[in-house]
């Protein structure tokens, strides 16, 4: 097997990661505005997450099962299309809160904004680890993903006390509590792909 046939399944997994920080760049847009366009677009990137992570797979059993080298990328695409899936997940929240004109208080607003934030950063991150396959990266990976666990069920327990004293609706408890569990499961996806890849 070539090896110029291994940089190119690398270079796929990396553009197949690259759509999926643009997915989360549109749904931050559509998080921000309100807007159902940037869901729409947000959308068909998670969908060609999908469709890449079927072919690739195959690429990957067919092609380079023969290279030594490849075997590390095997779970990989797998990954990111859970990640992809997560991100879907929170389409359809965003989706609901706009057409029903739910409100997030502004101290919920401000934690989905931190977590899509630092899943951002790490999606970027590791569009760089499949490149280099950079050990402190992966590192820096693996412990964000603490982080943000950490955060979510933090900003999870704050929540259901404001729910409690009635300073939200229980339709806008439902939907952030699934956005915040999305966060945790994309977090969780990235630091496999880190340890997969840096170990």
């Amino acid at each position: 097997m070539k090896e110029e046939s291994l940089e190119m399944f690398v270079s796929k997994l990396y553009d197949m990661n690259k759509r999926t920080v643009e997915c989360l760049d549109l749904l931050q847009s559509a998080f921000i505005h309100n807007s159902l366009k940037s869901l729409d677009a947000s959308e068909s990137k998670a969908k060609e997450t999908h469709q890449t992570e079927k072919s690739l797979t195959q690429e990957l059993i067919e092609k380079l099962k023969n290279n030594p080298d490849a075997f590390v990328y095997v779970s990989v695409p797998g990954h990111l299309e859970r990640v992809g899936d997560y991100l879907e997940d929170i389409i359809g929240c965003l989706r609901t809160k706009v057409k029903d004109g739910i409100l997030f208080s502004d101290r919920a607003i401000s934690e989905v904004t931190f977590l899509m934030q630092k899943i951002q950063e790490v999606l970027k991150n590791i569009g760089d680890i499949i490149m280099t396959r950079n050990v402190v990266l992966g590192t820096y990976v693996k412990e964000s993903q603490t982080e943000i666990s950490k955060s979510a069920n933090g900003f999870a327990t704050m929540h259901e006390e404001r729910l409690i004293e009635g300073l939200c609706t229980p339709r806008a408890s439902s939907l952030f509590l699934d956005i915040i569990d999305a966060a945790k499961g994309i977090a969780w996806h990235t630091k496999k792909i880190a340890e997969k890849l840096t170990t």
